[in-house]
């Protein structure tokens, strides 16, 4: 193994799943907030395994979209992180030989959730954590993996909201680096053309939003009462860094959309 690859990490991800032992047990997360597991499904929800813990109430909106839809979907108990938190040295160090071997670490670990979701009988893997979007796609370019704003432009009609929301797609330069794959960020625009009435505020990323400069950008750029994001990324970080005089509702895209749908 490389010596740039976190031996510790590369273990946890074996035994576990996750990329740290000191995360919550998926299962009781998915209980507690009323998500399916494991069952019987068209498509198997991926949420990446830091991704979970920190945003249960934004997945409980996009099932809420697909229970209103009608969508066949389910969420797995175990999920098997991509790998890409033992990227990171060997990013930061440029070396292509380390990365070359997380790739192959990547597609073993996604092989073991693709056999789960196929188990299920799942037709689409559907990825919410967009740094694992790439990862998936170029592990296996041949399956039909969407990242999830796909998923709720497939299963939503036309909408109607009447006002302007600050957009901020986010920068995706970690991603790049983890994966030759470009991000989907065209369904969120069609999903943005479904909606009558509304007016969309688009933030640039120049920089990074967890660089100071970048971060400065993003929120020094809000425009309106509402702030939309599709990366868990740059939503905490928005979440968490804007101002409470500003009185900006920060959503993730499924909670502006579950909404709007009857």
């Amino acid at each position: 193994m490389h010596g740039l690859i976190d031996p510790t990490i590369l273990q946890s991800i074996r035994e576990t799943g996750n990329a740290s032992r000191d995360l919550p047990d998926r299962a009781k997360i998915l209980e507690d907030h009323g998500l399916p597991f494991d069952r019987h499904a068209e498509n198997v929800v991926i949420t990446g395994c830091m991704v979970l813990s920190a945003v249960p109430h934004v997945l409980r909106a996009m099932a809420s979209i697909f229970d209103k839809k009608g969508v066949s979907y389910t969420f797995l108990s175990k999920e098997y992180c991509c790998g890409n938190y033992l990227y990171r040295p060997a990013i930061k160090e440029r070396n292509e030989e380390a990365l070359a071997e997380c790739r192959d670490l990547s597609r073993e670990f996604i092989s073991e959730n693709i056999r789960q979701a196929k188990a299920l009988g799942a037709r689409r893997i559907v990825i919410f954590c967009s740094p694992c979007y790439p990862i998936y796609r170029y592990a296996f370019p041949d399956e039909n993996i969407v990242f999830y704003p796909a998923a709720i432009r497939d299963a939503m009609d036309p909408l109607r909201f009447d006002g302007t929301v600050d957009y901020y797609a986010g920068c995706y330069k970690l991603h790049r680096r983890l994966s030759p794959v470009p991000m989907d960020l065209r369904s969120t625009e069609e999903i943005f053309s479904k909606i009558e009435g509304l007016e969309v505020h688009r933030i640039a990323a120049p920089q990074c939003c967890f660089h100071p400069e970048g971060l400065s950008h993003m929120v020094g750029h809000v425009e309106t009462d509402t702030m939309v994001h599709v990366c868990t990324g740059c939503y905490l970080q928005a979440v968490e860094h804007m101002p409470k005089d500003r009185r900006t509702r920060v959503l993730m895209l499924p909670e502006f959309i579950e909404p709007l749908c009857t």
